[in-house]
């Protein structure tokens, strides 16, 4: 055991100078080759070569297969910062930016000083408010539709129902009018 995964580091060096070379393929074949070699326990190992697999995806553009390097390795280390942040990036590449925002935040929740993801948070934020106030809108105006088509048969519209929000508890009352 001890062995293999002294081997595993071996390869894993090789592919740190391959990837600081900008040769990224052949690094992805050297981490590869370490996730072979080394035992199953040695989890804390796995993650960094699955991390580093990740990061040649980032650098080759793969922003799906480096989200699932990531995800591979946080499922070995959950508290990898450094993956967490990768697999942000992947996330908002692939425009799936509520994911890359909890990514972002968990981070914060780990690392409270960690400026690159305090960016992150800030810069998504308002992006992802936006796009669920829109969600909501572009709902809200296909409920209506529904609704009037079937009121419509009645005479009536959902016009004739005005919705409260109750501000305490987020809840609505429907209120009919002529």
């Amino acid at each position: 055991l001890q062995q293999s995964l002294e081997e595993a580091e071996v390869l894993k060096k090789e592919g740190n100078e391959l990837y600081s070379r900008g040769q990224c393929d052949e690094a992805l074949a050297k981490y590869a080759a370490a996730l072979d070699a080394a035992p199953e326990g040695a989890t804390r190992q796995r993650a960094v070569y699955h991390g580093n697999r990740a990061a040649c995806h980032l650098q080759l553009e793969q922003h799906a297969e480096a989200a699932q390097e990531c995800t591979a390795a946080l499922e070995l280390d959950p508290q990898y910062t450094k993956v967490l942040l990768r697999r942000s990036t992947a996330y908002e590449s692939l425009d799936d930016l509520e994911r890359a925002l909890a990514d972002a935040e968990k981070v914060l929740e780990l690392e409270p000083a960690n400026s690159v993801a305090g960016k992150v948070v800030k810069r998504l934020t308002p992006v992802v408010m936006e796009r669920r106030e829109k969600l909501k809108d572009e709902m809200m105006g296909k409920l209506k539709e529904l609704g009037n088509m079937v009121l419509g048969k009645f005479g009536m519209s959902v016009d004739n129902f005005k919705a409260e929000q109750d501000p305490t508890t987020g809840s609505y009352s429907i209120k009919f009018q002529q």
